[in-house]
């Protein structure tokens, strides 16, 4: 039972969370919380009891380029999301992580300082390059059945991650990790329920907040076997704590540019 919530359970509730989150606080600053390794965490962790602390960090390793292609899966769905269907954008997106982590594994091979390079320099461009959206109000009703579904859908997709992963090695396991689950739910139930603009939004969110996960990922690498699970996780996590902080703190600060205040003040009282 524990194995499931950490595997599936942490996974699926991050999904409400960030849904509530985008909600009520704004799309930006659900992407940032989004990216919180909520689901990598627990699988790396689950690694280093049942395989070792050595497989682990070999895992952890393998998916900073992953981080990088979650970021470009976000670009892609940010500028094609206007022009297109959530199907046709999900799966332009999926294929344009595909590319990029083909492109990773062989410079991952080069050792860990490049692959973090990279997937810095991967995340750092795909920001750039992300579409603007015009200000949207923070607040917007939950129905009834947008939480549920989209939490059963996150679990679906966690489930197949997690299942195939382990019979396929350390490094293999550790890229499959990294397949967007969570960014994937946001975008598609976003984007059909709450159109492109909002979607948008969001993945600019987790764009910022990717960089916390690779950062989280990279400490894993780097202390798991010198320092041991505890010293390496706790490195980790303060390490994620510290990038994510900054990150939305920056997200509070664009959502309350002077357009989007206004938008929110014009919000009728129901709304709350």
């Amino acid at each position: 039972m524990i194995d499931l919530f950490f595997k599936i359970g942490l996974p699926v509730l991050m999904i409400g969370i960030v849904t509530l989150a985008s909600h009520r606080y704004g799309p930006a600053i659900g992407g940032v919380l989004g990216a919180v390794p909520a689901k990598g965490g627990p699988i790396l962790l689950f690694l280093a009891l049942e395989q070792g602390t050595s497989f682990a960090a070999t895992s952890a390793a393998a998916s900073i380029g992953g981080a990088g292609g979650c970021g470009v899966f976000c670009l892609v769905y940010a500028l094609v999301c206007r022009r297109v269907s959530w199907p046709l954008a999900g799966a332009a997106a999926y294929g344009a992580f595909v590319a990029t982590w083909a492109v990773m594994l062989p410079i991952s091979a080069w050792g860990l300082g490049a692959a973090f390079a990279a997937t810095f320099a991967t995340l750092l461009i795909s920001r750039r390059l992300l579409p603007e959206a015009p200000p949207i109000a923070g607040r917007r009703a939950t129905s009834a059945s947008d939480l549920p579904s989209r939490m059963i859908a996150g679990a679906a997709m966690v489930v197949f991650v997690t299942t195939i992963g382990p019979y396929f090695g350390a490094t293999i396991s550790g890229m499959l990790m990294t397949i967007p689950t969570v960014a994937a739910v946001m975008a598609l139930f976003t984007h059909a329920q709450e159109g492109p603009d909002r979607t948008i939004g969001v993945m600019r969110g987790m764009t910022h907040g990717l960089l916390g996960f690779a950062s989280f990922l990279a400490v894993v690498a780097v202390t798991l076997v010198p320092l041991g699970i505890v010293g390496g996780f706790a490195l980790a996590g303060m390490a994620v704590l510290v990038v994510q902080l900054v990150e939305l703190r920056s997200a509070l600060r664009a959502r309350r540019s002077p357009a989007e205040a206004t938008a929110e003040l014009a919000l009728p009282e129901a709304a709350e």
